[in-house]
Protein backbone atom coordinates (compact mmCIF):
# COMPACT_ATOMS: atom_id res chain seq x y z
CA UNK A 1 0.00 0.00 0.00
CA UNK A 2 2.87 2.37 0.86
CA UNK A 3 4.44 1.71 -2.58
CA UNK A 4 1.16 2.57 -4.33
CA UNK A 5 0.94 5.81 -2.35
CA UNK A 6 4.56 6.75 -3.23
CA UNK A 7 3.92 5.91 -6.90
CA UNK A 8 0.84 8.15 -6.86
CA UNK A 9 2.80 11.00 -5.26
CA UNK A 10 5.60 10.58 -7.83
CA UNK A 11 3.20 10.50 -10.80
CA UNK A 12 1.21 13.45 -9.45
CA UNK A 13 4.41 15.43 -9.02
CA UNK A 14 5.61 14.47 -12.51
CA UNK A 15 2.28 15.44 -14.06
CA UNK A 16 2.41 18.73 -12.22
CA UNK A 17 5.87 19.47 -13.56
CA UNK A 18 4.88 18.61 -17.14
CA UNK A 19 1.78 20.81 -17.02
CA UNK A 20 3.42 23.63 -15.07
CA UNK A 21 1.22 23.06 -12.04
CA UNK A 22 2.20 22.47 -8.47
CA UNK A 23 0.17 21.04 -5.60
CA UNK A 24 0.56 24.28 -3.68
CA UNK A 25 -0.85 26.23 -6.59
CA UNK A 26 -4.31 24.70 -6.27
CA UNK A 27 -7.06 27.22 -6.64
CA UNK A 28 -9.81 27.61 -4.09
CA UNK A 29 -12.27 25.75 -6.33
CA UNK A 30 -10.15 22.59 -6.21
CA UNK A 31 -8.64 23.00 -9.67
CA UNK A 32 -4.99 23.54 -10.41
CA UNK A 33 -3.58 26.92 -11.26
CA UNK A 34 -0.71 27.34 -13.68
CA UNK A 35 2.62 28.06 -12.08
CA UNK A 36 3.67 31.56 -13.26
CA UNK A 37 7.33 30.53 -13.47
CA UNK A 38 6.57 27.70 -15.85
CA UNK A 39 4.33 30.00 -17.87
CA UNK A 40 7.29 32.30 -18.41
CA UNK A 41 9.39 29.33 -19.49
CA UNK A 42 6.79 28.23 -22.02
CA UNK A 43 6.26 31.60 -23.62
CA UNK A 44 8.20 32.49 -26.73
CA UNK A 45 10.47 35.49 -27.09
CA UNK A 46 8.73 38.77 -26.36
CA UNK A 47 11.33 40.94 -28.03
CA UNK A 48 9.94 44.08 -29.63
CA UNK A 49 12.77 44.06 -32.18
CA UNK A 50 11.55 45.12 -35.57
CA UNK A 51 12.80 43.35 -38.66
CA UNK A 52 14.63 45.31 -41.37
CA UNK A 53 11.46 46.10 -43.36
CA UNK A 54 9.53 47.26 -40.31
CA UNK A 55 12.47 49.35 -39.16
CA UNK A 56 12.69 51.10 -42.54
CA UNK A 57 9.07 52.21 -42.18
CA UNK A 58 9.59 53.72 -38.72
CA UNK A 59 10.20 57.44 -38.59
CA UNK A 60 13.48 59.00 -37.56
CA UNK A 61 13.58 61.25 -34.51
CA UNK A 62 16.02 64.15 -34.80
CA UNK A 63 15.78 65.74 -31.36
CA UNK A 64 15.53 64.59 -27.77
CA UNK A 65 12.54 66.89 -27.27
CA UNK A 66 10.51 65.23 -30.04
CA UNK A 67 11.59 61.76 -28.97
CA UNK A 68 10.58 62.36 -25.35
CA UNK A 69 6.99 62.95 -26.46
CA UNK A 70 6.72 59.31 -27.58
CA UNK A 71 9.62 57.40 -25.98
CA UNK A 72 8.10 53.98 -26.68
CA UNK A 73 7.94 54.79 -30.42
CA UNK A 74 11.59 55.74 -30.76
CA UNK A 75 13.26 53.04 -32.83
CA UNK A 76 15.61 55.36 -34.74
CA UNK A 77 17.30 58.44 -33.30
CA UNK A 78 19.77 60.70 -35.09
CA UNK A 79 21.53 63.47 -33.19
CA UNK A 80 24.21 63.77 -35.84
CA UNK A 81 26.18 67.02 -35.91
CA UNK A 82 24.29 68.63 -33.01
CA UNK A 83 27.43 69.75 -31.14
CA UNK A 84 26.88 67.32 -28.27
CA UNK A 85 29.66 67.30 -25.71
CA UNK A 86 28.09 64.71 -23.42
CA UNK A 87 25.93 61.69 -24.05
CA UNK A 88 22.28 62.69 -23.36
CA UNK A 89 21.00 60.63 -20.41
CA UNK A 90 17.47 60.82 -21.86
CA UNK A 91 18.51 58.34 -24.54
CA UNK A 92 18.37 55.58 -21.94
CA UNK A 93 14.59 56.05 -21.79
CA UNK A 94 14.19 54.88 -25.39
CA UNK A 95 14.07 51.18 -24.61
CA UNK A 96 12.97 50.19 -28.12
CA UNK A 97 15.85 52.04 -29.77
CA UNK A 98 17.45 50.00 -32.54
CA UNK A 99 19.43 52.65 -34.45
CA UNK A 100 21.39 55.44 -32.76
CA UNK A 101 23.38 57.98 -34.76
CA UNK A 102 25.62 60.30 -32.72
CA UNK A 103 28.12 61.01 -35.50
CA UNK A 104 30.06 64.26 -35.88
CA UNK A 105 29.72 65.59 -32.36
CA UNK A 106 32.26 66.32 -29.63
CA UNK A 107 31.63 63.29 -27.42
CA UNK A 108 34.63 62.13 -25.41
CA UNK A 109 32.98 59.15 -23.77
CA UNK A 110 29.99 56.88 -23.91
CA UNK A 111 28.45 55.92 -20.55
CA UNK A 112 28.44 52.36 -19.21
CA UNK A 113 24.65 52.64 -19.07
CA UNK A 114 24.48 52.25 -22.83
CA UNK A 115 23.98 48.58 -21.97
CA UNK A 116 20.38 49.53 -21.06
CA UNK A 117 19.67 49.89 -24.79
CA UNK A 118 19.37 46.14 -25.18
CA UNK A 119 17.65 46.31 -28.59
CA UNK A 120 20.30 48.48 -30.18
CA UNK A 121 21.39 47.04 -33.52
CA UNK A 122 23.22 49.94 -35.16
CA UNK A 123 25.44 52.38 -33.26
CA UNK A 124 27.09 55.24 -35.16
CA UNK A 125 29.73 57.20 -33.26
CA UNK A 126 31.90 58.37 -36.19
CA UNK A 127 33.66 61.74 -35.89
CA UNK A 128 33.80 62.25 -32.14
CA UNK A 129 36.64 62.36 -29.62
CA UNK A 130 36.08 58.99 -27.98
CA UNK A 131 39.20 57.36 -26.52
CA UNK A 132 37.69 54.15 -25.07
CA UNK A 133 34.73 51.91 -25.66
CA UNK A 134 32.88 51.40 -22.37
CA UNK A 135 32.33 47.87 -21.08
CA UNK A 136 28.59 48.51 -21.39
CA UNK A 137 28.86 48.01 -25.17
CA UNK A 138 29.72 44.36 -24.58
CA UNK A 139 26.18 43.81 -23.26
CA UNK A 140 24.55 44.98 -26.50
CA UNK A 141 23.66 41.47 -27.62
CA UNK A 142 21.75 42.63 -30.71
CA UNK A 143 24.47 44.93 -32.03
CA UNK A 144 25.05 44.22 -35.75
CA UNK A 145 26.82 47.38 -36.88
CA UNK A 146 29.27 49.56 -34.96
CA UNK A 147 30.78 52.64 -36.58
CA UNK A 148 33.52 54.20 -34.46
CA UNK A 149 35.81 55.61 -37.14
CA UNK A 150 37.44 59.03 -36.82
CA UNK A 151 37.77 58.99 -33.05
CA UNK A 152 40.79 58.78 -30.76
CA UNK A 153 40.84 55.07 -30.07
CA UNK A 154 44.24 53.44 -29.66
CA UNK A 155 42.88 49.99 -28.86
CA UNK A 156 39.70 47.97 -29.05
CA UNK A 157 38.85 45.80 -26.01
CA UNK A 158 39.16 42.02 -26.43
CA UNK A 159 35.52 41.57 -25.40
CA UNK A 160 34.44 42.94 -28.81
CA UNK A 161 35.02 39.38 -30.03
CA UNK A 162 32.05 38.32 -27.90
CA UNK A 163 29.59 40.47 -29.87
CA UNK A 164 28.26 37.46 -31.74
CA UNK A 165 25.83 39.35 -34.01
CA UNK A 166 28.32 42.04 -35.06
CA UNK A 167 28.75 42.00 -38.85
CA UNK A 168 30.13 45.49 -39.57
CA UNK A 169 32.81 47.30 -37.60
CA UNK A 170 34.31 50.58 -38.81
CA UNK A 171 37.45 51.61 -36.92
CA UNK A 172 39.01 53.74 -39.66
CA UNK A 173 41.01 56.89 -38.80
CA UNK A 174 41.85 55.93 -35.24
CA UNK A 175 45.21 55.26 -33.66
CA UNK A 176 45.03 51.48 -34.15
CA UNK A 177 48.14 49.61 -35.24
CA UNK A 178 48.10 47.04 -38.07
CA UNK A 179 48.50 44.39 -35.35
CA UNK A 180 45.33 45.65 -33.60
CA UNK A 181 43.42 45.51 -36.90
CA UNK A 182 44.52 41.93 -37.57
CA UNK A 183 43.59 40.98 -34.02
CA UNK A 184 40.11 42.43 -34.56
CA UNK A 185 39.68 40.43 -37.75
CA UNK A 186 40.77 37.29 -35.93
CA UNK A 187 38.36 37.91 -33.03
CA UNK A 188 35.48 38.75 -35.38
CA UNK A 189 35.71 36.25 -38.25
CA UNK A 190 32.10 36.87 -39.39
CA UNK A 191 32.48 40.64 -39.31
CA UNK A 192 33.65 43.06 -41.99
CA UNK A 193 36.25 45.28 -40.33
CA UNK A 194 36.86 48.61 -42.07
CA UNK A 195 40.13 50.37 -41.19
Amino acid sequence: MRNIFLTFIFLFGLTSLVWGQTPDSASSDGGMRTNPESQMLNTGPTSPLLNADQLKREKWFYSITDAMREPEKVFKLSLKDTKLKTFPAEIMRFTNLQVLNLADNKLKEIPEEISMLEHLEILILVGNKIRNLPDGVRDLDNLRELYIGSNRLSEIPAWVGGLSKLRTLDVSYNGLTPYEIELLKYRLPKCTVTH
